[in-house]
């Protein structure tokens, strides 16, 4: 007796190899992928941008910048920040919260520790200056 084992012709092999080739394909179509998180990327870009403006605006006395004088001392602190809030109102979208840090004090909300957040931080002749911001 001759040896007697079976082949499967290249047609059959080709047509299997093909129909797992489509398969991923459309699976790859049908349950798509990933997308990137770009909500921690656009809360760093309205940092930026927040702490971009507040340091190039005026201030509303002796010092370079509204950040500076801010940053100056607690009685000057004490006496700018509810005009930082207010504009930082205006300034930011409704659907996002804020809060600005100096030495002598924060202004904004108190920053859950649970949510996601951009921040930058703005150097000024007398400290650092930090904005954050995050979806309410």
């Amino acid at each position: 007796m001759g040896d007697r084992r079976g082949q499967l012709s290249t047609p059959v092999v080709e047509a299997g190899l093909g129909v797992i080739l489509i398969f991923a394909v459309v699976s790859t179509f049908a349950l798509g992928v990933p997308g990137p998180d770009t909500q921690q990327a656009q809360l760093g870009i309205y940092a930026e941008d927040t702490a971009t403006v507040l340091s190039g605006e005026s201030p509303q006395h002796q010092d370079a910048t509204r950040l500076t004088e801010l940053a100056r001392s607690e009685a000057a602190f004490d006496r700018e920040h509810e005009r930082l809030d207010r504009r930082l109102d205006r300034l930011l979208p409704d659907n996002l919260l804020y809060q600005v840090e100096t030495e002598h004090g924060v202004v904004g909300m108190q920053r859950p520790s649970s949510v996601s957040y951009g921040s930058a931080t703005v150097p000024t002749e007398y400290g650092d200056v930090t904005v954050r911001v995050w979806y309410a």
